[in-house]
């Protein structure tokens, strides 16, 4: 169960990290530079961005599993 936790903890890691990946190739894709952030966001569909935060909160919500699973997998172990 202890590697389950892993699995879950970097997991969450991965996806956290995806969703980081997504928004700058979103950003490149735009050639813009850090002035035209607004322009970018006003371009760039929400259903896009909505599918970034999505992936950054799963990867959260499986780290903080993952974390937990980890955890309370050492306390049973130690009773």
């Amino acid at each position: 169960m202890k590697l389950f936790g892993v699995a879950l903890l970097f997991s969450g890691i991965n996806l956290m990290g995806l969703s980081g990946l997504e928004k700058v190739l979103i950003f490149l894709a735009y050639n813009g530079d850090i002035h035209q952030m607004q322009a970018i966001l006003d371009l760039t569909p929400t259903y896009i961005w909505g599918i970034t935060n999505f992936t950054f909160g799963f990867g959260l919500v499986l780290f903080i599993v993952g974390v937990g699973v980890f955890f309370k997998t050492n306390k049973n172990k130690k009773r």
